[in-house]
């Protein structure tokens, strides 16, 4: 006598497949949403800087660390629109605005709200002498680049150390000494009457400063807000040490989230 075949449900196949593509979906959904919606704003720099480059190298160390939605805009105009702002978690300025293109005063409003209402800013290299005349954008930065004043460097690129100098902070806590090949920027000037936190320095050897530790990132509040400012990454390869890899991936998240996880 043939053993009879159990007889198969597939009503039931059909409702556990439907449910399990619904739990899928609800765990896909609450993974994107715990993401950091960043918003890369590039699009100017001077001919020795690979914007387009750098604004890959900046997108893709942010991806790797699985926490980031990243978003380039290499029109800086975006700022001027409130709703496109508000879907964003930080504000991540690599642009250094050579060519001198005007920001509105409403784009510039929406920045002071966006940062001063506990969200978050990331300032890159060159980027901090974009508006000279823009007061609170100086205040945001805490120290920024003025060649009028003095701010400048060792000619090209060279391999030095980089130095803790806050180890308790969530950007730099369990960082070490680490190797940076870059420009080095000298001479920063601060911006009166801002209080910000030195995480890192290297030595100076530009023409008059040389020995002297120079501030290469920093962090402050702005209003509710955070800002990480950071002033490696003059090309790829200066984007490709580990160190700053991490320093970056570290502060980006501090910024927008006000802790390192």
């Amino acid at each position: 006598m043939a053993n009879k075949q159990p007889k198969i449900n597939f009503m039931n196949k059909k409702i556990f497949s439907l449910a399990g593509a619904i739990v899928l979906g609800f765990i896909c959904s609450a993974t994107a949403a715990d993401k950091i919606n960043t918003l890369i704003i590039s699009g100017d720099d001077v001919g020795a800087h690979p914007w387009r480059l750098t604004q890959e190298e900046y997108r893709n160390m942010l991806l790797d660390t699985g926490k980031f939605d990243v978003r380039i805009s290499e029109d800086m105009n975006i700022l001027e629109s409130s709703k496109a702002l508000a879907k964003y978690d930080l504000v991540f300025f690599v642009r250094s605005n050579v060519s001198g293109e005007p920001l509105s005063d409403q784009a510039k409003a929406n920045l002071e709200y966006f940062v001063g209402n506990g969200k978050g800013l990331v300032i890159n290299h060159m980027a901090s002498g974009s508006f000279p005349e823009w007061l609170e954008f100086k205040k945001m930065c805490g120290i920024y680049w003025s060649p009028k004043d003095g701010s400048g460097h060792a000619p090209g690129t060279y391999v030095f150390d980089v130095t803790i100098r806050d180890q308790e902070h969530p950007v730099t806590r369990g960082m070490e000494t680490f190797q940076a090949d870059d420009e080095l920027y000298s001479a920063l000037v601060v911006t009166p009457g801002v209080d910000f936190n030195i995480l890192v320095t290297g030595k100076s050897t530009f023409k008059g400063r040389e020995g002297v530790d120079e501030p290469l990132a920093v962090t402050l509040d702005y209003g509710k807000g955070r800002v990480f400012h950071q002033f490696f990454g003059h090309d790829k390869k200066a984007l490709e040490q580990k160190g700053v890899i991490k320093l970056v991936q570290r502060g980006s998240e501090w910024a927008a989230t006000g802790e390192v996880k």
